[in-house]
């Protein structure tokens, strides 16, 4: 049922975001011949006005077309431009659909530079609403998953919890020294009383000394002696996203977790850290992708926090039968696929945004140095760089994918 809703949802959030495009596009005068949700063969197609719109067999993406995204070459130098075929090529990818008529006013290279802007910002904002909406849906009604002072697991030794594993001679964590036990509850920390995971927390890295933590287990009351310990323990940077690691103490356990509703406004801030967290995540996505493959070929256990694909999302949707964690899923894609399209690089929507605001810069310099108006910016020329990010994209998808099939995140 999890992949099930993944994959309608994905496919409605594509969607929904080249109707981000297409609305725009159409009352801006643009001709859009195709609106298409997926690649391949037609499953169904129907044609409403100037536009068909159809359900495609590989369920992997969208597209619009759109005529005249670039303009054409007037002046005849494509020929003798270092990959002068491919940006002949992309010149001319849509120009069967042009009409009589159409090269004044129905091309997209014919619009203002802000309408083109709108057109291509339609897509990425459709999907931000959608997962803005969706992540704030959930942490309202269902909350956001916080650390309780109920102990969940007990961790057997101190590289267990940097490697993973306890070899023969591995010493044991303060916790298991001290005898704590999963489903003990932290009552108390040196005689002072705890509430609440962060003030576990506090009370533990506040002190250089053995603890003595007061347990509730099974209605009784139960007093242990935590061995003082420190060690270098990873965290993720709330402002890159990024692995890092600290010197803290440790006592060797983890702690359960529990959803707790939010207002409104927390849970829109909430959704709005997921935003700028991803923003972080997407800077370090190149090394991630590397870790993800190295980890895998030297079959090496998964960074839960790494990089994964639709294959990776779909099985973590099998883990938890919630319907709020699968919409959670769903809203955390859609802020993922608003991120990555607004790189500003083509061919993703950011790189037509880019050339966008490049022309408003220029044409701006041209008319305070009072020079004549240097027209559109001819995007056509970073076809070769469009298509050399689409291989590299290609690619790191097609790595990622083989991970997640021979070596699955362990959730």
């Amino acid at each position: 049922m999890g992949i099930i809703v993944i994959i309608i949802g994905l496919a409605l959030s594509i969607g929904l975001h080249e109707f981000g495009h297409l609305i725009p596009a159409k009352l801006f005068g643009v001709r859009v011949p195709h609106w298409a949700i997926g690649f391949g063969p037609k499953l169904f197609s129907k044609k409403i006005g100037e536009t068909e719109y159809s359900f495609r067999l590989i369920p992997l993406g969208g597209y619009i077309t759109m005529i005249g995204m670039y303009p054409p070459d007037r002046k005849g130098k494509d020929a003798k431009r270092p990959f002068g075929r491919l940006i002949a090529q992309a010149r001319g990818a849509h120009s069967e659909f042009m009409q009589d008529g159409d090269e004044g006013t129905r091309t997209l290279y014919s619009l203002p530079a802000w309408k083109r802007i709108i057109i291509m910002f339609g897509g990425p904002v459709t999907n931000l609403i959608i997962g803005m909406v969706l992540l704030t849906s959930v942490f309202v009604s269902v909350g956001s998953m916080q650390s309780t002072t109920s102990v969940k697991n007990v961790v057997p030794c101190v590289a267990a919890m940097t490697q993973g594993k306890c070899l023969a001679d591995a010493v044991p964590t303060p916790a298991v020294a001290a005898g704590i036990l999963a489903g003990d509850k932290v009552l108390a920390i040196d005689g002072k009383s705890v509430a609440s995971y962060a003030q576990v927390q506090t009370a533990i890295q506040a002190s250089r000394a053995p603890i003595e933590m007061t347990l509730l287990r099974q209605g009784e009351t139960v007093t242990v002696t935590l061995p003082a310990a420190w060690a270098k323990l990873p965290y993720i940077d709330a402002k890159t996203g990024q692995q890092k690691t600290h010197t803290a103490r440790f006592i060797g356990v983890s702690f359960a977790e529990k959803a707790v509703p939010t207002s409104f406004s927390d849970s829109f801030n909430q959704a709005g850290s997921v935003v700028s967290g991803t923003f972080g995540i997407i800077g370090s996505f190149p090394q991630q992708v590397y870790n993800t493959v190295e980890r895998t070929v030297l079959s090496q256990q998964r960074d839960p926090n790494g990089a994964v694909s639709i294959v990776g999302v779909a099985e973590a949707s099998t883990k938890v039968d919630s319907f709020a964690y699968w919409i959670y899923l769903l809203g955390s894609l859609n802020i993922a696929l608003f991120v990555f399209n607004m790189i500003p690089l083509p061919p993703l929507d950011g790189g037509h945004i880019a050339g966008g605001v490049y022309e408003y810069l220029k044409r701006g310099a041209f008319k305070v140095l009072r020079k004549k108006d240097p027209g559109p910016v001819d995007t056509a020329l970073m076809a070769p760089i469009a298509q050399l990010m689409f291989i590299v994209l290609f690619l790191a998808g097609i790595m990622v994918v083989f991970a997640d099939v021979v070596n699955p995140i362990v959730f």
